[in-house]
């Protein structure tokens, strides 16, 4: 089972938590030299591994910045769905959606645990470090793979740096988050992409996971999602140091997948 690392912060509520992070992040800017490194492994994704722009793309757990959906846009998907459960993180990106003039895509409010889709209704998802926000990571998974349609692709990718350092590392700065108030961390470094999207992240967002690759792996199987890539997000630095780097963050601070729902024969 993963690591469940979930506790009382004194953060604001999920709803407020995540509007000045991700407003951080937009005034950063949306352009792929300016974006985070896990959007830009997303982008190069996309290319790498040759995805097909047809047909319609989900962007699961899109936060305010709509990065994702944006990219799946800009790649040539005819329609792009976002869904979100913010609605203050929803209105943001309705913001940066209409700076951009995407106009192919779309808002809805709601969970990745129980999406208001119908099943095998996308042709590719993706779900870039969301499940390990979620109460119910596995039903996270569930969901996705519902609403994909055989054939589909999915991106996504958890924290796996269960079993290593930086697990110690995470728990003393949820120990802090615990203790010392979210706005008295976040004016520390109020415009580090870094600090607000990371460390502010790992210390005060209610409810967090720690997986293991081979956790992922056999959750995504039983889900006939059938593995096509994986690796070790560019965001962890000691992905390439071999040993010591194993012992620094485990399978990766955060670890990617890329999947394709197979066709099942049976009953669902």
């Amino acid at each position: 089972m993963p690591k469940n690392l979930s506790r009382v912060t004194v953060a604001p509520a999920i709803e407020q938590f995540y509007t000045p992070i991700h407003a951080a992040m937009t005034n950063a800017g949306n352009s792929v030299e300016g974006l985070r490194p896990t959007m830009a492994e997303f982008v190069d994704a996309l290319r790498a591994f040759a995805i097909p722009s047809t047909g319609v793309a989900l962007d699961a757990g899109s936060g305010g910045t709509a990065t994702l959906a944006i990219a799946c846009s800009d790649h040539g998907f005819r329609s792009v769905q976002a869904i979100d459960l913010n609605h203050d993180s929803l209105r943001l990106a309705r913001t940066v959606i209409e700076e951009k003039h995407r106009w192919n895509v779309g808002l809805t409010c709601g969970s990745v645990l129980a999406m208001p889709f119908g099943d095998d209704a996308f042709d590719f998802a993706g779900c870039v470090g969301v499940a390990h926000h979620t109460p119910e990571p596995v039903k996270a998974v569930a969901e996705l793979a519902r609403v994909l349609k055989p054939g589909g692709k999915l991106y996504f990718s958890v924290y796996c740096s269960a079993d290593s350092a930086f697990e110690a590392v995470v728990r003393m700065l949820r120990w802090v988050g615990a203790r010392v108030p979210f706005q008295t961390m976040r004016a520390f470094f109020p415009k580090s992409l870094v600090w607000n999207n990371f460390v502010l992240d790992h210390t005060y967002v209610p409810i967090l996971w720690l997986f293991r690759a081979e956790e992922v792996r056999k959750l995504l199987a039983q889900h006939h999602l059938s593995i096509t890539g994986e690796w070790s997000s560019r965001m962890d630095p000691f992905a390439h140091w071999g040993r010591i780097g194993r012992w620094m963050s485990g399978d990766g601070l955060m670890r990617v997948w890329l999947c394709e729902k197979q066709q099942q024969t049976g009953p669902k």
